[in-house]
């Protein structure tokens, strides 16, 4: 990272700057003064309300509300459940778990739906928190319900054994579970993940093709720059993939890349997609370059890096 960028980032609030220190200088800053800060506080109370975390329990949110992505970005700055005083709310998370290891969390959702409960237990792993013997047992479902291609579906009738097995995957769940895993040192390097990551990749390299994987095409929305990516997205995609050395060293992880890279305007890069909840933040207006989405940028190539 260059100098120049990296004191611009330095310019940013105080919760950009820990993500920095922490996470692209290695240094190791005061978690207090981020939790202290009044955006993030507002975040940390949503979250604690009835319309948070306690809203999981009865299923009475969506994949696209905002307690998944307002804890997904916490996670991304590097604050962990201690930080947030979040112990609490975390083992109601992991509470949900059916005793067959399952999770079941939102309304119209079933126990073989694999691809919300993992998006929460991998934020809550990132911030430091997992019951590893209720992880580890969701963990071992998920390799028990692969599929023919390596990859994963909600959908019963696609599992192994179904007449839909042949199908193609799911990129969603694919991505959402990779998330998890990668987070794993045995699993960055598991060959049994091939498939998965080849499922991405490939679609990156079909992308002008008419192939659309259980509806989920790769045109404009997917190339836009925007965060938290609710929608199938090429910053979480690159995110994900930049984990395992098998995807990175893959010439379609090199092609995003290069897409990315072609965005930025002097080594800065603005958001292209906004989510009106998060208009408090830089990433979520188009005007100025975005401080955070070049800092997630930055946090991909620092992790490429490592692995050469």
């Amino acid at each position: 990272m260059e100098k120049a960028i990296a004191d611009w980032l330095l310019e940013g609030p105080t919760w950009l700057r820990y993500a920095v220190e922490l996470q692209l200088l290695n240094k190791k800053p005061d978690p207090e003064q981020v939790v202290s800060d009044v955006s993030i506080t507002e975040i940390i109370s949503e979250l604690k309300g009835v319309h948070g975390v306690p809203a999981i329990k009865t299923g009475a949110v969506s994949y696209k509300g905002n307690v998944y992505w307002d804890l997904f970005f916490l996670a991304d700055i590097g604050l962990t459940i201690n930080d947030i005083r979040f112990e609490q709310e975390a083992k109601s998370i992991y509470n949900l778990q059916s005793p067959d290891g399952t999770f079941t969390i939102m309304d119209g959702t079933r126990s073989s739906y694999f691809c919300i409960p993992t998006m929460l237990l991998s934020t809550l792993k990132k911030m430091g928190y997992s019951e590893k013997e209720k992880l580890q047992k969701f963990i071992q479902l998920i390799f028990q319900t692969q599929r023919l291609d390596g990859g994963w579906h909600c959908a019963q009738q696609r599992a192994v054994g179904h007449r839909l097995q042949d199908s193609e995957s799911c990129p969603m769940d694919n991505l959402n579970i990779l998330m998890l895993l990668g987070q794993f040192k045995e699993y960055r390097e598991d060959t049994k993940l091939h498939g998965a990551l080849d499922l991405l990749l490939t679609h990156w390299d079909r992308r002008d093709e008419k192939w659309r994987p259980y509806g989920f095409g790769i045109g404009t929305d997917f190339k836009k720059l925007k965060y938290p990516a609710i929608t199938y997205g090429i910053l979480r995609v690159l995110d994900a993939l930049s984990c395992f050395p098998y995807a990175v060293e893959h010439p379609s992880f090199e092609s995003m890349m290069e897409e990315v890279r072609g965005k930025s305007q002097n080594g800065k890069y603005y958001a292209e997609s906004v989510v009106k909840h998060f208009s408090q933040f830089d990433f979520g207006q188009k005007k100025e370059p975005s401080r955070w989405i070049t800092f997630l940028m930055n946090r991909v190539e620092k992790r490429l890096t490592s692995l050469d």
